[in-house]
């Protein structure tokens, strides 16, 4: 605060925001602008978030802060940017959740990519800017998404460079093209052009299209669930006709009656589960932000990592390569015997 000038900065509360319980947030602490750039990587003592939603149960920190921007700290129409790593674009459990949480809740309009080493020497995680809306609440049950469409801009070094570093940082002056390509969300970024460096993806066409691909297996789901569950309710009616029976003819029936709708129940439920795994299978990956510049030319990366994960993608195509050769060979030697012995 100092260094921007603010000489006294008398509202600085020195507390641990992750510290303070989920229903102790109030209407009083949302606010209309946050900027921020959690702490990533780290994970909150046992029992800190505890009370959080189950859903959104985590001890990360970075995904702690999010659950807290968008449920509690931000008022409708209010805007934020918050930098966060590439692990969160690309995760999947938590992060989904929480992905699927920000683009429904809020309008996330734009994301720069920034390159390796911004914050060198602590890390060289890739990090990124993430700029969003709070939309306006929706009070009639529905699902509703306010993120329709996403633009990305990727950062580049500047001239002469290959990483930052301490002795040479990220400069202010280098976002004068993001700056200049910026426009209005007045007029939700009509003015935005794609370029070498900015795309942009119909969100909102993805979703849809997810769903209806999905749709079939998630009703195959409801509806073998619902077969189970009559079934479990009528061994449960059973269940409970016994009490007080001393019959024991009529309860042996009863019991072989019970075990047989289990036993009908207990595949349906498995068969369920499979269809709702398939259907999310086809829905969740859609929330994998982590979508590379499709105008960038191509250009061979010297990373080390990418390096090494195509090496073992290329080793992976050269053993299955092998494995077909050695089937058609194998095949074809005991088509040979076959017919040298008849």
């Amino acid at each position: 605060m100092l260094l921007h000038g603010i000489d006294v900065p008398s509202q600085i509360e020195h507390r641990n925001t992750l510290g303070i319980g989920w229903n102790e947030w109030s209407a009083n602490d949302k606010v209309d602008c946050i900027v921020t750039n959690p702490p990533f990587g780290g994970y909150e003592d046992d029992g800190v978030g505890s009370d959080y939603p189950a859903d959104l149960r985590t001890r990360e920190t970075a995904d702690m802060f999010m659950s807290l921007i968008i449920k509690k700290l931000l008022k409708e129409h209010g805007r934020a940017a918050v930098v966060l790593p590439d692990g969160f674009l690309f995760g999947d459990g938590i992060k989904g959740t929480l992905k699927q949480l920000l683009l429904r809740d809020c309008k996330l309009h734009t994301i720069i990519r920034l390159p390796k080493g911004v914050f060198a020497p602590y890390t060289t995680i890739k990090t990124n800017l993430l700029f969003f809306t709070k939309g306006s609440a929706v009070d009639d049950g529905s699902e509703r998404f306010h993120t329709d469409a996403i633009w990305f801009y990727e950062h580049p070094y500047p001239a002469g460079y290959k990483s930052y570093s301490k002795t040479k940082p990220i400069r202010l002056e280098e976002f004068k093209p993001e700056q200049d390509w910026w426009g209005s969300e007045s007029n939700d970024f009509a003015d935005r052009v794609e370029n070498e460096h900015a795309w942009k993806i119909d969100f909102k066409a993805k979703r849809e299209q997810a769903e209806a691909d999905a749709g079939p297996h998630w009703q195959r789901a409801e509806d073998l669930n619902n077969q189970a569950a009559a079934l479990e309710g009528e061994a449960s009616e059973l269940r409970r006709s016994l009490v007080g029976s001393t019959n024991a003819d009529h309860r042996e029936k009863i019991e072989a009656r019970i075990a047989v709708l289990r036993a009908e129940a207990e595949p349906l439920r498995l068969q369920a589960r499979d269809a709702q795994a398939a259907g999310d299978r086809i829905y969740w990956p859609i929330y994998n932000l982590d979508i590379k510049n499709p105008n960038a030319p191509e250009e061979e990366s010297l990373d080390p990592d990418l390096l090494l994960e195509k090496y073992k993608k290329l080793l992976g195509e050269i053993e299955e390569t092998e494995n077909q050769l050695k089937s058609e060979l194998a095949a074809a030697l005991a088509h040979h015997f076959v017919s040298e012995d008849a």
